[in-house]
């Protein structure tokens, strides 16, 4: 199984597809909800009207991503292989509808901050998850921390270089990668077809479980 794990976002939008309730929906990974209506209820979060994760979240990889103007197939394939991780859902999938929330990840429950919170609570859902797959990481480090991947788990993660120097702010970067390997249904065989705007693959190398790949580019479009 292939799955892309996605940068969470601080930012969300306001638009809204639905006006059911959160209660009339059913989640991805169900054996955390105990856990995440203990949330819901601490922090006083509304639980209407609802959008999918792709459409909530509104921060510069989601924006770049540009999911709701894809083909079907692209969205469809999105929706069912993106991992997100939520501090306030643990571990959602990108087209799971949720409301409209200010929970960061910083806040504290029963004594702990909810990192700490789901670190705890996600090991084993995560682990039983990832084993034997492709993940190709577009998260951020701090969400990533997160995460202890399965030993015969292939994680794909990317660099991405300018002119030369190292992109530290590579949100959009991310996104156009992820766009081009579902559209173009790259694999692990043909990363090197991989390209978007003036970036290329530069350089492909494995350390254990780990595949870094490298792109670079002039830098003139972003």
């Amino acid at each position: 199984m292939t799955f892309f794990l996605l940068p969470w976002s601080v930012r969300q939008s306001k638009i809204n597809t639905l006006s059911r309730d959160l209660r009339e929906v059913e989640f991805r990974f169900g054996e955390l909800d105990p856990l995440r209506w203990s949330l819901i209820s601490e922090f006083g979060v509304k639980t209407r009207p609802l959008a999918p994760v792709w459409r909530r979240y509104k921060g510069r990889f989601w924006e770049e991503l540009c999911v709701w103007a894809l083909p079907g197939r692209v969205v469809k394939e999105i929706e069912e292989k993106g991992l997100v991780l939520s501090p306030l859902f643990g571990l959602l999938g990108a087209g799971d509808l949720i409301p409209e929330y200010g929970v960061r990840w910083e806040w504290t429950f029963n004594g702990s901050d909810l990192f700490s919170f789901w670190r705890r609570h996600l090991e084993g859902v995560i682990g039983d998850l990832l084993r034997g797959s492709v993940v190709f990481d577009f998260a951020g480090s701090r969400e990533r921390s997160l995460i202890k991947f399965p030993e015969d788990c292939i994680r794909v993660c990317f660099e991405y270089y300018r002119a030369g120097k190292r992109v530290r702010n590579s949100l959009p970067h991310r996104a156009y990668t992820l766009r081009y390997i579902v559209e173009m249904d790259v694999g692990l065989d043909d990363l090197e077809r991989i390209n978007f705007l003036d970036y290329r693959v530069k350089d492909i190398s494995q350390d254990r479980n780990t595949i870094r790949v490298i792109m670079e580019g002039e830098g003139k479009y972003i």
